[in-house]
């Protein structure tokens, strides 16, 4: 069987240096697929192209962001591939709130893409000239014609939040995926930690009112512009805990590789709590009360985060025959 990941984004075209839900997804079906083929799509594909695929993975981002660099040949493959049964769409991005708005303004024009301001895109030119399929995957937008669409599921997460989120997508139509077995494997317990947080996206509004009453300073686990899974792992290592801020605008704590890195570094993770406070009380630690704990009872607290997380996500062989089941054969029964 033969598998094509593309999308609408760079990172779902070429296999990023970092970790990331698509290069999970990536990993995992590469175990149990003959071949795992990374591209761009392209206005010159066609669908005798696109069939000698069994599964198309396509990594789906907000359609009008400035980071769906691919927009024209990944809305060319919608168009071909619309009533395929191969197709399946991933919603990845760390900006889910997007969705809703940038989909609904496609929905009502897809003029707007054939605008001055997406000029600069690859295959601007072509797509203007020839948007018969981009027009067709609009349409069916529109029409409420979607493929399969899959998520990163985590234990606080349900599929009703998730199309609530979107707000296209109907929970019968999601897909949630957990593979997060296969990224954890703990380190010997670390001494000598400093005094400080790891952070990830430090200029969120809650960090922003979470800063007040915190007495550490905070490093980011990202570096200017670039994300780097080996310097945050170093910030990890050397921090008294993880803040991990909720995303904005009400979508709560999603998955994010950070949190797996902090789980193998035993550093204890403190986020939104009331998004995860149902699931076990350890992951409802407040991050002003972690700043008192001595070393040992932080390190029991990451003890009972990875533990009690490990406890409700599937095992790794279960996970992946979940993901044979769900996308390599059911993909071969529909055609």
């Amino acid at each position: 069987m033969k598998v094509l990941f593309t999308g609408m984004g760079s990172n779902h075209c070429n296999r990023p240096s970092n970790t990331t839900f698509f290069t999970v997804l990536s990993d995992a079906l590469s175990e149990i697929a003959e071949e795992v083929v990374w591209a761009s799509p392209s206005l010159s594909w066609t669908k005798k192209d696109l069939d000698k695929f069994d599964l198309i993975i396509f990594g789906f981002i907000a359609p009008t962001s400035l980071s769906a660099n691919k927009i024209f040949g990944a809305l060319h493959l919608l168009g071909l591939m619309s009533d395929s049964p191969k197709l399946k769409l991933v919603v990845d991005s760390p900006q889910m709130w997007q969705y809703k708005n940038s989909v609904n303004a496609l929905k009502r024009d897809a003029g707007i893409l054939f605008t001055s301001f997406y000029s600069k895109r690859e295959g601007y030119a072509q797509a203007y000239e020839n948007r018969e399929f981009i027009e067709l995957a609009a349409n069916n937008m529109d029409a409420g014609v979607w493929p399969q669409v899959v998520y990163p599921s985590m234990p606080w997460i349900t599929s009703e939040k998730v199309s609530n989120i979107l707000g296209f997508v109907s929970s019968e139509d999601l897909l949630g995926i957990n593979l997060d077995a296969n990224l954890i494997n703990p380190e010997p317990p670390r001494i000598g930690r400093r005094d400080l947080w790891a952070v990830e996206n430090p200029k969120n509004s809650w960090l922003s009112e979470l800063e007040k009453i915190l007495s550490f300073p905070r490093i980011p686990t990202k570096t200017g512009r670039k994300t780097d899974d080996d310097y945050a792992l170093g910030v990890l290592r050397n921090s008294i805990g993880l803040i991990i801020p909720p995303q904005e605008r009400k979508v709560g704590t999603w998955w994010n590789y950070r949190m797996f890195q902090a789980m193998n570094t035993g550093t204890p993770i403190a986020t939104y709590w009331q998004d995860t406070y149902r699931f076990d009380p350890s992951w409802a630690a407040l991050a002003y009360d972690i700043e008192d704990y001595d070393p040992a009872a932080r390190q029991m607290l990451a003890n009972s985060q990875r533990s009690s997380y490990l406890n409700a996500i599937p095992q790794r062989e279960e996970s992946l025959e979940t993901l044979k089941i769900n996308l390599l054969d059911s993909a071969k029964e529909k055609i």
